[in-house]
């Protein structure tokens, strides 16, 4: 042990030092800002269909940006669930979207950019959409016309195409009223559902001195959902808005 000290004491005393080299690494970001991000299309209410191909529309941007930053979700169920659309797409600004083969009266999509460092900004649809079969045109040449003095007839020209163009016979035609002419559906209330070409509104001239009338070719609703419209007719005393009808047939409820 006495040896080892006076070694270590010689040692110190020569000056000796240890030899050591050092490089400098390059200059680097440290990034830890998340994207910035915003869900144009859709973001809720639109009206999308079955066979059309849409554009989901966002502004993306960040200063550390990754080859294929984006990844989509679309969901049916009103954001329960999502679905995989695409894990890693450029960022266009837009992705082509087939619609599914299915309806949903709740769809959603959810967008996500992540940076090469890592951080990330989702968005989602603000509220539901609707993806469903193309539906028949408008009725035309709808005209009233008053019978037994107090009896509103509301009559049109059968529909024989869909809104594009193409073939198609409706399973019947609903019927909106107010007594304001309004460009909205949703500003009318419901009258009934006919598989005719006409429709009789009872008592109406005894009580109203004026109504605009709205006719709508419907097809693919469910028994369920036309169970729900007979029901909502026959109700008494009790007006429906169209678009409180709807919230009900799709589920929502009224709002």
């Amino acid at each position: 042990m006495r040896y080892l000290c006076m070694f270590l004491i010689v040692a110190a005393s020569t000056g000796l030092a240890a030899l050591s080299s050092y490089t400098d690494t390059p200059a680097f970001t440290l990034d830890t800002v998340d994207p910035v991000v915003e869900l144009i299309a859709p973001i809720g209410g639109e009206e999308w269909y079955i066979g059309d191909t849409n554009d989901i529309l966002w502004t993306a941007s960040d200063n550390n940006l990754s080859p294929d930053p984006m990844t989509l979700w679309y969901s049916m169920n009103g954001g329960m669930d999502y679905l995989m659309l695409e894990e890693a797409w450029p960022n266009l600004g837009s992705y082509p979207w087939a619609m599914p083969d299915y309806q949903s009266y709740s769809a959603r999509v959810r967008i996500r950019m992540m940076d090469a460092f890592g951080n990330s900004t989702a968005k989602s649809s603000l509220s539901n959409f609707s993806i469903t079969y193309v539906p028949p045109a408008a009725p035309q040449n709808v005209n009233v016309n008053i019978t037994n003095v107090i009896d509103a007839l509301i009559a049109w020209d059968p529909v024989t195409q869909t809104i594009y163009g193409t073939p198609i016979t409706p399973d019947g035609y609903i019927v909106l009223y107010n007594e304001t002419p309004y460009e909205d559906d949703q500003f009318y209330y419901f009258l009934g559902r006919t598989f005719t070409t006409s429709y009789t509104h009872h008592d109406v001239a005894e009580f109203r001195s004026q109504m605009y009338y709205r006719v709508k070719a419907y097809k693919y609703y469910t028994r369920e959902e036309l169970a729900l419209l007979d029901s909502l007719a026959k109700s008494t005393g009790k007006r429906l808005l169209w678009k409180d009808v709807l919230d009900i047939i799709h589920g929502g409820g009224v709002k």
